[in-house]
């Protein structure tokens, strides 16, 4: 990713924007954040990302979501707005982290990005537990999955992830923090630490 990709504000599915508007006004509160967020072409390779750039007038930095990755998730069968919601999840975590300084603390000298990026999977995992509270029939399950699927076993590569069930154990860890323990968000960050340093 360049930093200077084109941006488009719009999916082109006015009723899906507006649904997808209010999960991530929920995002912003659960994680005391408040990110840009935009589209842009990601034909050179499906991605998803956060930086702490500023590229539009919010203050968090910027989550952009790359338009074939939106394709790619809303033509699953089953809750493909929830997937997009996972994904969307995972990058508002990262805003997080480089909010409050977290990334550092957490890959520390690692050669991979696995710890940050786990500990953003136990945030959108978080936030699937926060959301199940208020709506009991909301589907959970499909961060899990959607984080599973995005998973990697290039263990020695510096952009190693974490293996397919790392990343669902880590939503799922964080789920159990947001919806089950009901804790604060500092606590759950503190939990979020010690549980990615051990891996």
């Amino acid at each position: 990713m360049s930093g200077a990709e084109e941006m488009f504000p719009k999916s082109g599915d006015p009723q899906f924007d507006f649904a997808l508007a209010h999960s991530l006004s929920a995002m912003s509160e659960t994680f005391q954040i408040l990110p840009g967020f935009c589209y842009f072409d990601d034909s050179d390779g499906m991605n998803a990302y956060a930086t702490n750039r500023v590229r539009l007038n919010r203050g968090d930095g910027t989550v952009l979501f790359g338009k074939g990755l939106l394709r790619r998730l809303m033509s699953q069968k089953e809750n493909p707005d929830v997937s997009v919601a996972a994904v969307c999840a995972h990058e508002f975590g990262h805003i997080m982290q480089y909010k409050r300084g977290l990334d550092k603390v957490v890959r520390g000298d690692s050669p991979t990005v696995k710890r940050v990026e786990l500990q953003a999977d136990y945030f959108a995992g978080y936030f699937a537990g926060v959301r199940k509270i208020s709506r009991p029939q909301y589907p959970a399950a499909v961060y899990a999955l959607t984080q599973h699927n995005f998973g990697d076993n290039m263990v020695n590569s510096p952009q190693h992830h974490g293996t397919p069930q790392e990343r669902a154990d880590a939503i799922i860890q964080g789920f159990e923090a947001g919806f089950r323990q009901r804790k604060p968000l500092d606590e759950a960050i503190n939990i979020s630490v010690n549980y990615v340093r051990r891996l």
